[in-house]
């Protein structure tokens, strides 16, 4: 049986592999951007994975430094694929294109779990 709250562990392996290969920008926009603030929303409706989620941050702290960290929460300004993947440019023709679903609850959310994310690995 696929164990899904224990997957932080394949994304953490993955974001090493990104650092390596394209650098600490796109992996901190990887495994923090996206997959952390996914988990942090499987977290809030499932048991397994708010067990799961102070690993996860621990991990996290230890792939990278907390100067590393901190420059990425203080500039970052999109979270999701979108946030590492494209550049401002890029998120403008999707957005033009209608391409991108501009929720303001999903974006309020989404700021709510960014700064838990500042709470949790800043402290």
């Amino acid at each position: 049986m696929i164990e899904f709250h224990k997957i932080w562990i394949d994304q953490c392996e993955g974001a090493r592999g990104i650092k390596e290969q394209f650098g600490t920008e796109k992996a901190l926009g990887y495994l923090i951007g996206e997959k952390l603030v996914n988990f942090i929303r499987a977290s809030d409706r499932h048991p397994e994975f708010a067990a799961e989620l102070p690993k996860f941050v621990a991990e996290v702290k230890r792939i990278f430094e907390p100067q590393e960290i901190r420059e990425y929460l203080e500039n970052i300004r999109r979270v999701g694929a979108f946030g590492h993947v494209c550049t401002d440019e890029e998120v403008e023709v999707f957005r033009a294109a209608g391409a991108i679903d501009e929720d303001p609850v999903w974006g309020a959310e989404d700021v709510l779990i960014v700064e838990r994310i500042k709470e949790m690995l800043l402290e």
